[in-house]
């Protein structure tokens, strides 16, 4: 019964605008807390519907708490977008930002959303299925330099933080499965070769330049602006780096855009200030904005 009676609840609160106000949080939290929903509900953000699962094993537990996700990021990610524009969502997870595009860029824009882990990409296709629209291609895969397969880790004790190396993992004890891996420039030229891309986002827990090594040709032929987790130390034993990823762009001519979330700010750096601003954070990681300059 209580189930049931969240959905209706769900179904009529104004979830999408409790990120402006405190008041909504706080009754919407008080009802949840109160009745308890076990299981999943279809929920509104300010850019998208959701299924919201209660239980903590997945991301959309802490949107259900506070209505948004990432705030800062979702907004630089937001200015990014265009009608019509090609995005690349590279660990799409539930579907946040994969979400978020294809509600602004229209139906005759296209967002391909790539996500490796089984169940988490369950819960991004039964997300993309409630759009209004049919412009956001689902992709069970993950990228990296080449087309293959290889074995995904599930993080037991972070949803987000599923990954190809097991030692990149907070809990134990999670499920393994072998999955495809391809390369975003043999994928794009087999799928959508007569579309440039506008936007990159990438957050991949150290897998980073794995995927840029897939994409140079398209990095180097459209020029998108890439939104680019940065996990040093995952980076670092992953065998590549921070130096080698800002080289990467550096050579490219894009210049770089810290978000520093819990500032809600955006900072400029140039790439020597950068690597030694990555070189003291005590952050797991940042999202940096390349963009062409």
């Amino acid at each position: 019964m209580d189930d049931k009676l969240f959905k209706q609840i769900a179904a009529r609160f104004p979830t999408d605008r409790m990120g402006g106000c405190k008041a909504l949080a706080s009754l919407w939290r008080i009802l949840f807390y109160l009745l308890r929903p076990h299981h999943p509900f279809i929920m509104r953000t300010r850019d998208y519907r959701l299924f919201a699962h209660p239980r903590k094993s997945t991301l959309t537990r802490a949107v259900i708490r506070r209505g948004y996700w990432e705030p800062l990021e979702t907004e630089i990610f937001h200015s990014l977008l265009r009608p019509d524009a090609l995005v690349i969502d590279v660990g799409a997870n539930f579907g946040h930002y994969a979400l978020t595009a294809a509600n602004v860029i229209g139906p005759k824009g296209l967002v391909i959303a790539f996500e490796p882990q089984p169940e988490t990409f369950a819960l991004l296709d039964a997300n993309r299925k409630l759009l209004p629209q049919d412009n956001l291609l689902a992709v069970q895969a993950g990228l990296g330099a080449f087309d293959g397969s290889m074995k995904i880790h599930t993080d037991t004790a972070n949803p987000g933080g599923h990954s190809f190396y097991d030692w990149n993992l907070r809990g134990i004890g999670g499920s393994s499965h072998m999955v495809p891996v391809k390369a975003l420039d043999s994928f794009l030229t087999e799928q959508v070769h007569d579309r440039a891309v506008d936007v990159i986002k990438i957050d991949v827990q150290g897998f980073e330049m794995e995927v840029l090594r897939g994409a140079v040709s398209t990095i180097e032929r459209d020029q998108p602006a890439v939104l680019c987790e940065v996990t040093p130390e995952a980076l670092h034993r992953a065998g590549s780096g921070v130096e080698e990823l800002l080289g990467f762009f550096s050579t490219r001519g894009y210049r770089a855009e810290v978000l520093l979330s819990d500032d809600g700010r955006v900072q400029t750096m140039d790439y020597p200030e950068l690597f030694e601003f990555f070189g003291i954070t005590e952050a797991e990681y940042h999202d940096v904005l390349f963009r062409p300059a």
